[in-house]
C-alpha cells in the first residue's frame, strides 16, 4: 500500500512523546534537516531536502490535505539541488529548518517535528485506510490538520524565509 502523509499542528509534542513512552517505543531516528521549497501554485511540493549525509529532491502530490511522495531524486550538494530547482523553472525558494523524531508504528511512521524552532507538528505516514485510526490513538483532531505544504502554511502566518534562486 502507498504511504500517505497527513500533517497536524499541535500545541506541544508532549502528548505524543508520552504515548510512545507508555508503549515502550523508542524513536528510530532523530534528525535536523533543511528544506528548500520551490514556490509553486497549488499544494503539490517540489523541494530540496538537506540531511546530514545526503541531499534529495522530493516531489509530492497533494489531494484533500494528504501528501504522497511520487519521486525522490538524489543530488550531490545543496548547490546541485538548487540548480536542479532552477532548471525546473523555480525562481524563488522558501527555507525551513526541521528537527524531527521518527517512531515506527503499525507499519508506518509517526514523525514529531519542531519547525523553525517554534511550530510543533506531527506527520502520520501510513496507508490511507489507517490514518483515521492512528489519528484517534494519538488524540489528533481534524481541526489540527495542515492541508497546505509547510512553506505555504508558514507564509499564511507571515513566518517564512524566502529568497530568489
Amino acid at each position: 500500500m502507498i504511504q500517505q502523509e497527513k500533517k497536524y499542528r499541535v500545541d506541544s509534542l508532549d502528548l505524543a512523546l508520552h504515548f510512545f513512552s507508555e508503549k515502550n517505543i523508542a524513536p528510530s531516528q532523530m534528525s535536523t534537516t533543511n528544506h528548500f521549497y520551490g514556490q509553486q501554485s497549488g499544494n503539490n511540493v517540489t523541494k530540496l531536502v538537506q540531511y546530514s549525509d545526503k541531499y534529495e529532491i522530493h516531489i509530492l502530490e497533494e489531494a484533500d490535505g494528504v501528501f504522497s511522495l511520487v519521486e525522490k531524486i538524489s543530488v550531490d550538494s545543496v548547490d546541485d539541488g538548487l540548480n536542479w530547482l532552477r532548471s525546473q523553472g523555480f525562481e524563488f525558494i522558501d527555507e525551513i529548518k526541521m528537527w524531527s523524531q521518527t517512531f515506527e508504528y503499525k507499519g508506518g511512521l509517526v514523525r514529531l517535528y519542531l519547525i523553525d524552532d517554534w511550530l510543533h507538528s506531527i506527520i502520520l505516514s501510513h496507508p490511507h485506510d489507517q490514518l483515521k485510526d492512528i489519528e484517534k490513538e494519538l488524540k489528533l483532531k481534524p481541526e489540527e490538520v495542515i492541508e497546505k505544504p509547510y512553506n505555504k502554511f508558514l507564509t499564511s502566518l507571515g513566518m517564512i524565509k524566502t529568497r530568489k534562486l
